[in-house]
């Protein structure tokens, strides 16, 4: 065993992928149906640590997982952040900023009633809030404030653990503790989920339930005689229309196409679209205009070619010299409504409608190939990195004269989050496919874990034999506090419905493990959505706090 120990601390590649691997073993185990998830990688870097003090990862190892981990996030977070955050900015800012202001307060409280180091306190509210790139930050402000100290090798080292210690004792309860609290309200208020789905659709914007293909007589005089473009009929009730009929003629829908009473249109979209479309143009028929048109097709395709990702979706049928409609877009789980206007992303999944001999052209042209679909552009990736790190240098005044900076943890998160909604810049695609991004994400935090659990593991033994049973509850208040209020003002005061204040909830926790119950809870995907909205919010607000603590808490 002593020449496997030697091996480990004299190869850290080979003590890397020891604790990953057993962390990630152990993160998989449910214990009273809980697991810990990716959270395992740290407890066994803990131990290790603990076990013997030359199994301490480079720095290098820690950093490089962060900046990869939050920067794959944010670009996977950006087109619906924005999206959101422009209708509902004031209560998702308000939602992600007051739930760590209060924890931040309450453990600057405590911290001073108790006697508990600012860099143990620190890491109590990450781990109470199961933030990791707080963490992050937080421990490197601190390396930087104490950067020339005359304090010895020793103390030095105790006074940086101090973050990861916190944020490891606290970690557990923040994850158990968050899903806990969700249990609790969907009995007490007695949450009819189905229906609460339902309102959170409507109100996302993005359509949960199967898309339904509907044909549809133009009765309408007030549409009559006008093209379909200024009728706007897709905007105004959310079908996407692929197909009109006119005696035995079918044509594909497209801007220029007038409308005559009598003509049968074909369109896809959501039952309560379909309620709005009858409203605006006439009644429901059956024509069977699908089967009177075979010349005219559909074929499902992955937006896989770099130059169509960033275009409009009314740009394919420019691009092959021939109408094309796309009728359906599904991304990330959820089908988006197929606008002209709606811009494609890489790794998009649409149904592109358009005359048989046109198929191959359109196919050859979106992009077919796996193998692309797997491959990241690194050219694209390592720029964005480069401008995000360097974005977390700029430093933010605060009051006294001194600053904090978003570092290695908000930087990169701040540039991913404005270049994925960019989309792409000329040449440069700046989105990655989906699998890509989900492998660079789950391979970073892994690395940042390993790397930070294997530097603390004597100081995490140390603080949890003197003050475990204190710190646990410290944690654990700070959990309940944030949780508990951002589920009073979600639900009650800002009147989102249950299932959208469960993924707010989680967001504002940043909570991966609470947003995977939420789901399976409400037997919904549409918590994803506000997760992902108030996300970036509560992350920045919380990589900031947490410098605040670790350096001005006295």
């Amino acid at each position: 065993m002593s020449r496997f120990g030697d091996l480990l601390a004299a190869q850290p590649a080979v003590l890397v992928f020891t604790v990953v691997g057993l962390g990630y073993f152990l993160g998989n185990l449910k214990v009273a149906g809980i697991r810990l998830g990716i959270a395992g990688v740290l407890f066994v870097g803990l131990a290790f640590g603990a076990a013997d003090a030359r199994f301490a990862l480079p720095d290098v190892i820690w950093v490089l997982g962060l900046i990869v981990f939050v920067y794959t996030v944010g670009l996977q977070s950006g087109p619906i952040f924005f999206n959101l955050f422009r209708r509902q900015w004031l209560k998702i800012t308000a939602l992600g900023v007051a739930a760590p202001l209060l924890a931040a307060v309450a453990t600057l409280a405590a911290a001073k009633t108790l006697r508990v180091p600012a860099a143990v306190a620190s890491g109590l509210f990450c781990g109470g809030l199961t933030n990791t790139p707080a963490l992050a930050a937080a421990v490197e402000a601190l390396r930087g404030s104490l950067e020339g100290s005359s304090l010895g090798p020793e103390a030095l080292r105790s006074l940086l653990d101090g973050p990861t210690v916190g944020y490891s004792i606290a970690y557990p309860f923040g994850v158990a503790g968050l899903i806990v609290v969700m249990q609790v309200a969907g009995r007490v208020l007695r949450i009819d989920f189905r229906a609460e789905s339902r309102k959170a659709s409507l109100a996302s914007g993005l359509a949960a339930e199967d898309l339904l293909s509907r044909e549809i007589r133009v009765a309408n005089p007030q549409i009559v005689g006008k093209r379909f473009g200024d009728a706007m009929l897709t905007e105004l009730s959310g079908m996407v229309f692929t197909r009109r009929k006119r005696a035995e003629l079918v044509d594909l829908v497209t801007p220029e196409l007038v409308l005559e009473a009598g003509d049968v249109l074909v369109g896809v979209g959501s039952a309560d679209a379909v309620g709005r479309a009858q409203i605006l143009i006439g009644p429901l028929v059956e024509a069977s205009v699908e089967r009177l048109s075979p010349d005219i097709e559909y074929r499902d395709l992955l937006v896989l070619n770099r130059k169509v990702a960033g275009l409009p979706a009314s740009r394919i049928g420019e691009a092959v010299g021939h109408p094309v409609v796309v009728s359906r877009i599904r991304r990330g789980g959820v089908h988006i409504t197929a606008r002209p206007s709606t811009v494609l992303e890489f790794g998009d999944q649409i149904r592109a409608v358009t005359h048989r001999d046109v198929l191959d052209r359109v196919t050859k042209l979106v992009g077919n190939s796996m193998k692309d679909y797997s491959e990241a552009d690194f050219l694209s990736f390592s720029l964005g990195l480069i401008v995000g790190v360097l974005l977390g240098t700029v430093p933010i005044p605060l009051p006294g004269g001194r600053s904090v900076m978003l570092g290695l943890a908000g930087g990169p998160l701040v540039a991913a989050l404005a270049l994925g909604r960019l989309g792409r810049t000329g040449p440069i695609v700046w989105t990655m496919p989906p699998n890509a991004n989900l492998t660079l994400r789950q391979l970073g935090i892994l690395l940042f874990l390993a790397g930070v659990g294997t530097r603390a593991g004597t100081s995490f033994l140390h603080t949890l034999r003197e003050q475990g049973a204190v710190l646990l509850a410290f944690g654990a208040a700070i959990t309940l506090l944030a949780a508990i209020l951002t589920l009073i003002l979600a639900h009650r005061a800002f009147g989102y419905d249950m299932v959208s204040t469960f993924g707010l909830v989680a967001g504002v926790h940043t909570q991966p493990a609470a947003l995977v119950f939420a789901n399976a809870a409400t037997g919904s995907e549409a918590p994803n959505v506000a997760y992902a909205a108030v996300y970036p919010i509560a992350l920045i607000a919380k990589i900031v706090l947490a410098q605040i603590l670790v350096l001005f808490v006295v």
